[in-house]
């Protein structure tokens, strides 16, 4: 029984002791769980801070980037500002401009109209000028075609022997002069006088009438300057190549490269009178040809034939047309007046004698010095019905 009692407190006590236990594990179990909250909570609140700090931070970069954005706002209400100025200066010279270039246009435009006008006058001008000029080549046209004359050797300029002759003597170099023939028609009732010294013919012509004693009898005539058509004066020069020929009349029966061989080879015959070719320039258009030997001589001996016969095959030839190679070309082309120095024209002649008779009694009158004569070379009178051509030489004074 005793031990029982003793049983049984033990029991109660050992409750008790695990209660407190529990107790004071639950309180450590607490005090580990607040622990840990706090510990989150301190690092969620580091983690709030770092946020907040952030934010400060980029709230700083915000107020700086406004306050650069206010600056550069401000910056570009005065660039604004001074654009818009400039624009007012650029649009009032732009309409001072523009004012000044309308009226510079109208002036342009006025002058316009008078050139235009200007214009229109220098052309009726021109058109009236070209017709003078026509009108002016029609009178003085020198006829391209001359007759064939007999031409008077006068000098020669140069001469070298032919072993030292150089490439300036490929050619013949001819001039010829060109002169006027002078003439006068005369008619009925007029004489022509010509008067050994001029002094005379210039003494007879400040008398307005003669009077001609014809014994019985006496005529009234006129002494008048004798005036000249216009006459030309020029020369016609002419380089004669001495090393090329001109073929014409070349029949057009081979081809064209075939011919200008056949050329070659019947220009080279030295039995024909040809040589050796340097060069043929062969137009197989106008059946002509341009021949060019390498010695001078050849070309010379060539031309003299004036027709050359080529071969042409076996069977047939052909005879073709060969001159020098010449150029023309006109120089010193004078055109002018003449009046005679020393022949007087003498009209209003009467016929009253024999034709014979009367040129002797006006040869008479004009020969006394009482009447302001002299010397009389020549005199021609034309009696009636008649009509006499007088020609002049250049002996004459130019206008």
């Amino acid at each position: 029984m005793d031990g029982q009692n003793e049983t049984k407190p033990l029991s109660a006590c050992d409750d008790n002791s695990q209660s407190d236990f529990e107790v004071i594990q639950d309180n450590h179990q607490d005090n580990m769980n607040l622990s840990e909250k706090l510990q989150l909570a301190k690092d969620e609140l580091a983690l709030w801070q770092d946020k907040i700090d952030k934010l400060d931070k980029e709230k700083s970069d915000l107020i700086c980037e406004k306050l650069d954005a206010d600056e550069r706002k401000k910056q570009a209400l005065n660039l604004v500002s001074k654009l818009n100025a400039e624009q007012e200066n650029l649009q009032k010279e732009f309409e001072k401009a523009e004012e000044s270039f309308k009226e510079k246009l109208f002036d342009k435009q006025t002058e316009a109209a008078k050139l235009k006008e200007q214009l229109l006058q220098y052309k009726h001008e021109l058109q009236r000028q070209q017709g003078d000029i026509n009108v002016l080549q029609t009178k003085f046209k020198i006829k391209a075609i001359m007759p064939e004359k007999n031409i008077k050797f006068t000098k020669l300029e140069r001469s070298v022997p032919t072993d030292q002759e150089g490439e300036e003597f490929l050619k013949i170099e001819c001039c010829y002069q060109i002169l006027p023939k002078l003439s006068v028609a005369l008619q009925n009732g007029q004489a022509l006088v010509t008067f050994e010294d001029e002094q005379v013919a210039n003494a007879i012509l400040k008398v307005a009438k003669h009077h001609v004693n014809l014994d019985p009898g006496k005529i009234d005539v006129k002494v008048l300057p004798v005036k000249l058509d216009t006459a030309r004066k020029f020369e016609v020069h002419v380089n004669i190549s001495r090393k090329m020929v001109k073929v014409s009349q070349i029949p057009d029966s081979l081809p064209a490269e075939h011919m200008r061989d056949k050329l070659e080879i019947g220009f080279s015959k030295p039995s024909l009178g040809g040589g050796e070719v340097e060069n043929i320039d062969y137009n197989s258009t106008s059946g002509t040809a341009l021949v060019t030997f390498v010695k001078k001589i050849i070309a010379q001996r060539v031309a003299a034939q004036k027709k050359y016969k080529i071969i042409l095959t076996e069977a047939t030839s052909c005879l073709v047309k060969v001159e020098p190679v010449r150029d023309y070309s006109l120089q010193k082309f004078q055109t002018f007046n003449g009046i005679c120095k020393r022949t007087l024209l003498i009209t209003d002649i009467k016929n009253v004698l024999e034709e014979e008779e009367l040129q002797d009694k006006l040869e008479i009158h004009f020969q006394k010095p009482s009447n302001y004569g002299g010397e009389v070379e020549s005199l021609k009178y034309v009696a009636k019905d008649q009509k006499v051509t007088a020609y002049f030489d250049e002996e004459m004074e130019v206008n």
